[in-house]
């Protein structure tokens, strides 16, 4: 049973912050921030202008995948006639947040994890001046405070029954699910067995392989009609629903990963992820 660390949470922000954030200016391109989200591992970039950084809006993997198949594809068809490497260069200011939710280095790390919660986001940059000097996420205040929920186990946070897709369903569809479910990772069933997990990520990575190996007038259609099968992550990690959440927490920081599969047995039944673990923080503040 681990020590709760009273206190903690009533530090400042900037204990749990990475402070050489990777950036980018508006005018950077739609590829060129695919790229840097899958080489850092990143789920968002915060887009600041160059030279003084002066925070201008952020950019998620989501609003890529909106752009690509979402409410935002209008963009692709009006500009670009659907035409997916064209669609690429589009400069990342069309499809950047620029209402952001941003604390400042003077805030604590409570006050990170009760905006996060409020606001339904996964990060806050943090901001002096209207300079960006840092960025807190929700593996950081999972990481940090897993042991405000040192009695709390699995089942009681996961997600239950979560929506499921079948390997042969194509690369679009899974990300039209995505999009306009808000989902981050879809489990891939077949016959009742789990066989993989497609992710925003595995999209991402498609995306930017097929930019260098895809026909100059190849439409966004044609080069996510393949099945998840060939994207998703075969080896899923799982994890048991009575297991406490300390051990859930150090198993997504181990391998570096969102989310773990809850099975019993040989059946998923559900899924817990690191937005999930927050929440719960929030909920114990």
């Amino acid at each position: 049973m681990l020590t709760r660390r009273s206190g903690l949470p009533d530090t400042s922000v900037m204990r749990l912050a990475t402070t050489n954030v990777v950036s980018m200016p508006p005018t950077a391109t739609v590829k060129s921030a695919v790229d840097t989200m899958i080489r850092y591992g990143f789920r968002r970039i915060p887009v600041t202008e160059p030279g003084e950084l002066e925070l201008v809006g952020i950019l998620t993997g989501k609003d890529v995948l909106d752009y690509l198949v979402g409410e935002r594809r209008k963009i692709i068809e009006r500009r670009y006639e659907g035409t997916f490497l064209p669609a690429l260069h589009e400069p990342v200011r069309s499809l950047m947040r620029s209402e952001v939710y941003v604390i400042t280095p003077y805030d604590t790390v409570r006050k990170a994890v009760r905006t996060m919660f409020e606001f339904e986001v996964g990060a806050l940059p943090i901001v002096k001046d209207k300079k960006l000097v840092g960025i807190i996420t929700e593996r950081d205040i999972m990481a940090d405070l897993y042991d405000v929920l040192e009695d709390t186990r699995v089942e009681e946070i996961m997600t239950e029954d979560p929506e499921t897709v079948q390997p042969d369903i194509t690369v679009l569809e899974a990300a039209e699910i995505m999009v306009d479910r808000e989902f981050r990772r879809l489990p891939v069933v077949e016959n009742g067995r789990l066989c993989g997990l497609v992710t925003a990520t595995d999209v991402l990575h498609h995306v930017s392989s097929m930019a260098t190996e895809t026909s100059p007038d190849a439409s966004v259609e044609e080069v996510m009609d393949v099945p998840v099968e060939e994207i998703m992550t075969e080896d899923v990690i799982t994890i048991e629903p009575d297991v406490n959440i300390e051990e859930a927490a150090l198993t997504m920081k181990g391998a570096n990963v969102g989310s773990l599969v809850v099975t019993e047995g040989n059946n998923m039944i559900g899924i817990i992820t690191e937005r999930d673990i927050m929440y719960a923080i929030a909920e114990r503040m």
